[in-house]
C-alpha cells in the first residue's frame, strides 16, 4: 500500500500543477489509472471485489449530472472514477468522505471570499431579485485535482 499510496501522491502533485494552470484534467490521467487499476488487479495487488466498481460508476453518474448543471468538469469526475479504481474496497468510502470533506472545504471558502470580494454587487443583485446574476457572480470554476490532492493526502494521514 505504500508504493500505491507514494505513486497516487505523485500523480496527484504532477495532475494539480497542471489542472490549477490550464484549468482542465486530460483523458491521458484517466487512462493510466484505468491501466494501472487493470494492472494491479492482474498482478493480485489486491483482490477485485464487484463492490469496488460502486464508487467509480457512482462518481460517472453523480459526475455527468454535475457537468450539466455546471458545478463539475467532465474531466474532474472521469479523473475521480479512475482514482477510485485504483483503490481497494476497504479504502474507497474513507477517500469518498476526504473528498466531500475537502470539497465542501476549499469551495465554502472560494464561496465566502467571492461574497466578500463581490458583496456591493449581490446586494444589488438581491435587492432587484436577479437571481441569474447572483448566481453568475459566484460560481466558481476552480481547479479540482488540488482538491482531491488534499483528500488523498488526508486519508494517507489515516492510513499511517
Amino acid at each position: 500500500m505504500n508504493v500505491l499510496f507514494y505513486l497516487i501522491t505523485f500523480e496527484l502533485l504532477i495532475v494539480s500543477v497542471i489542472d490549477f494552470k490550464i484549468k482542465k484534467i486530460s483523458n491521458y490521467w484517466t487512462l493510466v489509472n484505468l491501466l494501472l487499476s487493470i494492472v494491479f488487479y492482474a498482478i493480485g495487488t489486491f483482490p477485485f471485489e464487484f463492490n469496488a466498481l460502486i464508487f467509480p460508476i457512482g462518481t460517472i453518474v453523480v459526475g455527468f449530472f454535475l457537468f450539466l448543471v455546471h458545478i463539475m468538469g467532465a474531466g474532474d469526475s472521469k479523473y475521480l472514477a479512475s482514482l477510485f479504481l485504483l483503490l481497494p474496497w476497504a479504502l474507497q468510502l474513507k477517500f469518498f468522505e476526504n473528498v466531500l470533506l475537502s470539497t465542501i472545504l476549499v469551495g465554502g471558502i472560494l464561496l465566502i471570499s467571492k461574497i466578500i470580494m463581490s458583496f456591493k454587487k449581490l446586494k444589488g443583485y438581491a435587492l432587484s431579485f436577479y437571481l441569474k446574476g447572483i448566481l453568475l457572480e459566484i460560481r466558481s470554476h476552480f481547479s479540482y485535482a488540488p482538491v482531491l490532492l488534499l483528500a488523498w493526502l488526508l486519508l494517507g494521514r489515516d492510513l499511517w
